[in-house]
């Protein structure tokens, strides 16, 4: 069974004070090793947009067990592990130097006719290059239709560096508006230890988003927070996302 695999020295740049990787860097290293691996198998991004296809990413699953540090090297490793009509998952393991396991994720993206704006099924040529194998990094996903109300929200303005080569809101933004506003106390004392994201609906530059969040968990060691993101004009939510933090070990 063939794993692409794709390797990455942390500078420091895409480091926190603390000289880790933060969370939003690891989400663009698992995406560059996504775009790497469609670009192996012949469907590269420039390919797809030549027929007026994309990949739009419509969840993330993370979870990490440590960051790797400045100028360390670790390796991600990726497959895709099913596809089913307009909708593909794949899946990540990333290993540090000595291939010690520090984190694995999960992804389902769905593929887009750009023309139309609308999903399609996914080419067979696609299917067979992709070369399935049904292995999964989690067995259990955020039941995101539970509702839970959030009274609290920060307005961001989307700004021109928050857009993509797509022309959309980079994913990643999404989870910076959601760690904008974890409280202080949380944010010094704990760390990001899982996430998941939904992403609902694009927003575009030029719009106001409100970001919220609720703890729905608390055991001491462990802080857990609901996120939504909406639309500040229509209150319409275009994405919703789940936190926890674990306690730093001093």
């Amino acid at each position: 069974m063939f794993k692409y695999r794709k390797t990455f020295k942390i500078p420091y740049y895409d480091a926190d004070k603390y000289r880790r990787a933060t969370p939003l860097a690891m989400l663009t290293y698992l995406g560059e090793t996504s775009s790497a691996h469609t670009e192996y198998i012949g469907f590269s991004v420039d390919k797809l947009q030549d027929l007026n296809y994309c990949w739009m990413l419509n969840r993330w699953k993370v979870k990490m067990s440590r960051y790797p540090d400045v100028k360390e090297e670790i390796t991600i490793e990726t497959w895709t592990s099913s596809i089913d009509r307009f909708y593909a998952t794949r899946e990540f393991i990333i290993y540090d130097e000595k291939e010690i396991e520090i984190g694995r994720a999960s992804t389902v993206w769905i593929f887009i006719n750009m023309e139309k704006k609308r999903p399609i099924r996914i080419p067979l040529e696609f299917v067979e290059a992709s070369n399935l194998i049904e292995e999964k990094t989690f067995d259990d996903f955020y039941d995101f239709k539970k509702e839970i109300d959030i009274e609290e929200y920060i307005d961001f303005h989307v700004r021109r560096l928050d857009i993509d080569y797509n022309n959309h809101v980079n994913n990643t933004k999404y989870l910076a508006w959601m760690l904008e506003i974890i409280p202080e106390d949380i944010y010094e004392n704990y760390i990001l230890s899982e996430f998941e994201i939904l992403y609902k609906k694009e927003t575009v530059y030029g719009k106001t988003i409100s970001s919220g969040s609720k703890e729905v968990d608390d055991n001491g060691d462990i802080h857990e927070y609901f996120h939504k993101i909406l639309d500040s004009n229509n209150k319409e939510i275009h994405s919703m996302g789940i936190t926890k933090w674990k306690r730093l070990k001093k």
